[in-house]
């Protein structure tokens, strides 16, 4: 009897046993857990950063000429008219296609200060900041102007609160909407725009954030109309 118990393990050799099977275990989930999930994060698209508003948008014309006739590049300046940064590039301007549609003959660019003439615009993906002048290619609107009777829609991935359409601005709710319904732009009131949607319910909706940034998109191309 002896010796058939001293060839079984005893109870303390299999809890060793166990325990060590345990955490090879746990190490092996651990191992192959980022590769489990790997598709759960490729199928899951980041959410854009919008832009600020700032003051409006510019738009300017890009069309080409004949071989002969190039159109002057926009020049870049640090101040209007002082310490030229270089001439404005189109394929480094911020990519807000899915805000401002595409347009191969203009360019939109966000403003956020103007000087007579001279407008502080947003020209690169860095979020970096120039001087231009507009001249007889460009078109200024302010945001009121330029929304005004615009078909848009409310941006994907929005916080809830942002889809309430309201009776009056932050009060009497009357739907919530998704990003595919569209609503035309009648004014804006500060923060707020006054939409008509399904050309019977009217309301009022948010158009920018607290801190400035744009919640909605166009429905179409942006054009360079003064």
């Amino acid at each position: 009897m002896k010796s058939c118990a001293a060839g079984r393990p005893g109870l303390s050799e299999k809890a060793g046993l166990f325990r060590r099977q345990a955490v090879l275990v746990i190490v092996m989930l651990l191992l192959l857990a980022p590769i489990l999930m790997l598709p759960a994060f490729a199928a899951t698209t980041p959410p854009r950063m919008r832009p600020y508003a700032g003051i409006g948008v510019l738009v300017l014309a890009i069309g080409s000429g004949t071989e002969d006739e190039q159109p002057e590049p926009f020049r870049l300046y640090q101040e209007p008219a002082i310490a030229r940064i270089g001439d404005l590039k189109v394929s480094g301007v911020p990519p807000y296609e899915w805000i401002f549609g595409v347009n191969s003959q203009t360019v939109p660019l966000i403003v956020t200060a103007r000087k007579g003439n001279w407008l502080r615009v947003n020209y690169d993906d860095a979020g970096r900041e120039a001087w231009l002048s507009q001249g007889r290619r460009g078109a200024f609107q302010p945001w009121d102007l330029f929304l005004k009777r615009q078909s848009a829609h409310l941006l994907p991935g929005l916080q809830k609160k942002f889809y309430g359409l309201f009776q009056q601005p932050g009060t009497g709710t009357l739907a919530t909407l998704t990003p595919k319904q569209f609503f035309r732009v009648l004014r804006l009131d500060n923060d707020w725009a006054m939409v008509v949607l399904d050309q019977s319910t009217l309301g009022w909706l948010r158009w920018r954030d607290e801190d400035g940034r744009l919640l909605l998109g166009l429905e179409r191309t942006v054009s360079n109309q003064k």
